[in-house]
């Protein structure tokens, strides 16, 4: 026998269906589960481990921070986080809004059929929902590499494994199955591994900054970290700083920001499932 719905869960059907769309999902996500969807896909671990010979010594090189460090160094870095943290805000403050008014599963490609004027009503939203799936289909398989990558090379600490590209494609598909057997058989599992990803994440990202601080034995100064130009672009030993711009290698350095500042839609797309998604699918957003 269906339990009785609650009044919340009455507004929020009530919410779809002026929209003439009707509900199909259970709606048992609250704020903070669907906050730490958008927060686990911006801090995954987007990492390029390598082992560095003669010693063999497994050091984990943040991807991310060797293209970012190449490409600009930590001048572009430190003002790239805020220049792209700035503008993504406010990309996020206009989706909140949209979502805020019509909080359905489709997300962005739903909007687009709403938003979009009639005559290209259809188009818009075909050409914004295959966008979205191969935007989440590329970011997907490039995280889960990483984490291929991280698996694959911490196995080395301590044990006589051998990290070879089979193997760390193995890996990589059996990450992959995990990713696709969670999300369409264990959904209810899944947002508690979100909120285990949240805790885990400050948790540790606050241990490594103040490990940093304390132990590191020298210190840059703030003109080294927000000055510093590096350009290590060019194989040869010419960047493209020299064959066409210091603007140029800038403007593709802050990509390694807008690369990790970027998912955060999927609290959208999950709002239906959210309790008071007109709420707190917004402020999973932000």
């Amino acid at each position: 026998m269906e339990a009785p719905k609650s009044n919340m869960e009455a507004m929020d059907e009530h919410k779809l269906a002026e929209m003439g769309y009707r509900q199909d999902l259970k709606r048992d996500w609250s704020m903070l589960h669907n906050f730490g969807v958008s927060f686990s896909i911006i801090v995954s671990p987007r990492t390029q481990p390598r082992a560095y010979p003669p010693t063999r010594f497994p050091m984990t090189v943040n991807r991310l921070f060797q293209y970012g460090l190449n490409t600009g160094g930590p001048g572009v870095m430190s003002v790239g986080w805020i220049v792209v943290s700035f503008f993504t805000m406010f990309v996020g403050l206009g989706m909140a809004e949209i979502v805020s008014a019509v909080p359905t599963s489709g997300g962005p490609y739903f909007w687009a059929a709403i938003l979009a004027p009639k005559s290209i009503a259809p188009f818009a939203s075909w050409v914004t929902g295959w966008f979205n799936l191969l935007g989440q289909v590329a970011v997907t398989t490039g995280i889960t590499f990483g984490l291929a990558n991280l698996i694959s090379t911490t196995a080395t600490v301590g044990t006589s494994y051998e990290p070879t590209a089979g193997k760390t494609l193995g890996i990589y598909a059996a990450v992959l199955s995990s990713h696709g057997v969670i999300n369409s058989f264990g959904v209810r599992t899944l947002r508690y591994l979100n909120n285990t990803s949240i805790i885990l994440h400050s948790v540790g990202i606050s241990c490594f900054c103040i490990a940093v601080l304390a132990k590191a034995p020298t210190h840059q100064s703030a003109k080294f970290v927000f000055s510093t130009f590096n350009d290590a672009t060019g194989g040869d030993g010419i960047g493209w700083s020299v064959r066409a711009s210091p603007a140029y290698v800038a403007a593709i350095g802050v990509l390694m920001s807008q690369y990790t500042i970027t998912g955060f839609d999927a609290s959208a797309h999950l709002s239906e499932e959210t309790r008071n998604a007109s709420w707190s699918a917004p402020l999973g957003v932000l």
